[in-house]
């Protein structure tokens, strides 16, 4: 885990899209989409449902962004 994924993991769900959060971050989006399955992977967890026109956090992945946040503020 880094701090740039947790950086990608916030801006996603601020800006609402894994496009603006890449325009934000001035990133490409397939990039912030690696980033996410790599965090994904790494504690066996899945962050987002991606079935809808937006991310939508999964329950876990409620409970993993708000740690991130924490994590992100220190």
């Amino acid at each position: 885990m880094t701090f740039d994924q947790l950086e990608t993991l916030e801006m996603i769900v601020e800006k609402g899209s894994f496009k603006a959060a890449a325009d934000h971050l001035h990133k490409t989006q397939p990039s912030l989409s690696v980033a996410i399955k790599k965090l994904e992977e790494e504690f066996d967890l899945k962050l987002f449902n991606r079935d809808q026109y937006r991310p939508k956090l999964t329950a876990e992945g409620i409970v993993f962004y708000n740690w991130a946040k924490q994590t992100l503020n220190i």
